[in-house]
């Protein structure tokens, strides 16, 4: 049987509705482009769609029930990409694990979302999760990608899985669709690090649908769209990135070796009309532009004549004349590496470092940021017009945005969570009875519409995968070292987590059997590493610390105190205000 589904002629409740309409409207038309070594493999539409239908019926075939939760844990893949639109379209909440999280975090995140399946990517995900299945009474069936890896016992290949949804029918597939409704829960994101019980943020049907459309209609793509996207699955913006183009009709090109190293020539021969990236990626192709030609030379004269003319207000007629040349020359440069049609670049996750901001900005390739968090999706668009710095962008149409008298940001509309899954106090406190989402961000509303963040209310960072951590929890295990008398963590909305520790020279003298006045730098630092590195293996992996610095001297009050109630107290705002050279120093150093 061909496992696809017949429109039905109403409009799209979900995701999976609207992308088995596409399936029907585009056909042999590519769909997916997935790098496999130097090449890209080609998957259409009508391809996809029948491995997707195919993937529903397995697993209807195998007793799974709307409702029941599905677990995906691994890394990029054709079968990754088919098994989260296949559990979205049949009502199965599935859970997306990255399987760079410890043993530990993923028993405790497959317990706490009573999965009943689980799709692992080889061999290796199969003996973790096997050791792991006698502390999973809900988990019955692991399914495993990998073709090599089928025939491991307690276990069903995907390809096994997809067989058995052979033997099911047109009409099974179009009743499993037409049971879903825009209020199902549809996935399950979750947000804490190793500090705190797992907080699961549960997002409808209706939610994935909102987040996509943001307030216009989803309509369908031009044929010669094509987004690159140049990041993990796992990272919530991929993810979005995905489910847009099976809602949109574009065609989607997945690179590996994504936010380790980019191939410029895989992006140059892809031609994509849009990226989708890190901003650390966007660092490491920039630095590659600029290494090729002139291209070095001429961004650092038109750098120095932007900045006479934001100096002097004015320039001369040959200089005006001479910076359109160079954003001429730097435009086709960008473009030219990047394949010559490339329109715009979305980034999330981290800050984008000012000088890419400015340059893309001049060269007139619009970058474009999105404030906002797993809780409530998109809220604002950043990257239209003038950057200004703190400034956040407007709200999407189908968002409100509101200031609470403590200037707390409060966030409403179709996107916004209905809460956390089974932890009813937790969606109390950041979902008040008018629907407001709490943010836990300060901000102030311009008189323009557009939004500005000036601070943080909870003491809590967002990493650039969308989970948040608790930095006082790592910095408690930071300070707990004999060799780290104070230390303050970095890294909200940064692209990894970094730290400024104040070192206790004399126990590493001792330690070292030197006379502490006769200690080198370099023989600190590496005595504080020989001690991070056992501390980060007590951390999940994006809360390791990746970076730091020695201060000199203690940190000031005004910094970080110590409360009544014997707290430490670490003043965010004063850390970025105050050590600005050496936070430039960890994030811009190559």
């Amino acid at each position: 049987m061909e496992a696809t589904a017949h429109s039905s002629g109403a409009e799209p409740r979900h995701l999976g509705a609207l992308f088995f309409q596409r399936v029907e409207q585009l056909s042999e038309r590519t769909f997916i482009k997935l790098q496999r070594h130097n090449r890209f493999e080609e998957i259409s539409w009508e391809d996809f769609g029948s491995r997707a239908g195919e993937a529903i019926l397995g697993l209807y075939s195998l007793g799974m029930r709307r409702g029941e939760r599905i677990a995906i844990v691994s890394e990029n893949r054709l079968e990754w990409l088919c098994a989260d639109l296949a559990t979205l379209a049949a009502g199965w909440p599935n859970i997306v694990i990255s399987p760079r999280l410890s043993d530990s975090m993923i028993l405790r995140l497959l317990g706490h979302s009573q999965a009943r399946a689980v799709f692992v990517e080889d061999e290796i995900g199969v003996g973790r999760i096997l050791n792991l299945k006698g502390q999973l009474p809900s988990l019955a069936y692991i399914i495993v990608f990998d073709p090599s890896t089928a025939a491991l016992p307690n276990t069903l290949g995907f390809d096994a899985l997809l067989s058995r949804g052979r033997t099911g029918t047109r009409e099974e597939l179009q009743r499993i669709l037409e049971a879903v409704h825009e209020d199902d829960l549809a996935t399950i994101m979750y947000t804490s690090g190793s500090t705190g019980e797992p907080k699961g943020v549960m997002k409808t049907q209706r939610n994935i649908l909102a987040n996509i459309a943001s307030g216009a209609p989803i309509t369908l793509s031009k044929p010669e769209e094509v987004v690159a996207l140049v990041l993990s699955m796992n990272h919530l913006l991929g993810r979005f990135g995905f489910h847009k183009s099976a809602a949109t009709g574009r065609t989607t090109a997945v690179l590996e070796a994504t936010e380790l190293e980019v191939d410029l020539e895989s992006i140059q021969s892809l031609s994509p009309t849009s990226m989708t990236l890190v901003p650390r990626v966007m660092e490491k192709i920039w630095a590659a532009i600029l290494a090729e030609h002139d291209n070095q030379r001429q961004w650092d004269e038109l750098e120095r004549l932007d900045r006479h003319k934001a100096e002097r207000s004015y320039l001369s007629p040959g200089e005006v004349k001479r910076v359109e040349e160079l954003k001429g020359l730097l435009r086709e440069a960008v473009k030219g590496a990047l394949g010559g049609r490339i329109k715009y670049v979305t980034y999330g996750g981290a800050a984008m470092p000012p000088r890419i901001m400015r340059f893309f900005e001049l060269i007139g390739i619009p970058l474009l940021g999105s404030y906002g968090s797993t809780e409530c999706g998109g809220v604002t668009l950043s990257g239209i017009g003038e950057t200004k710095p703190g400034n956040l962008g407007k709200p999407f149409a189908n968002i409100e945005l509101s200031i609470a008298d403590d200037g707390e940001i409060l966030v409403r509309g179709p996107t916004v969570t209905p809460g956390y899954f089974q932890n009813p106090e937790a969606t109390r406190e950041v979902l008040d009875a008018d629907g407001w989402f709490h943010t836990g961000d300060l901000g102030a509303i311009e008189p323009d519409g557009s939004l500005r963040i000036v601070g943080r209310k909870k003491d809590i960072f967002y990493c650039p995968d969308g989970s948040n951590i608790y930095p006082s929890f790592i910095e408690l295990q930071l300070e707990n070292n004999p060799f780290i008398r104070q230390a303050v963590l970095l890294g909200d909305r940064r692209p990894f987590i970094a730290a400024l520790v104040v070192a206790d020279t004399e126990k590493i003298a001792a330690e070292l059997k030197k006379d502490k006045a006769s200690l080198g730098e370099r023989e600190v630092e590496e005595a504080l590493w020989s001690h991070l590195r056992r501390i980060n293996e007590r951390l999940e992996d994006i809360e390791k610390v990746r970076k730091i610095v020695v201060m000199k001297t203690d940190f000031p009050e005004t910094v970080r105190s110590i409360t009544a109630f014997q707290k430490v107290k670490v003043d965010r705002k004063a850390v970025e205000e105050l050590y600005q050279k050496e936070i430039q120093q960890i994030y811009e150093s190559k």
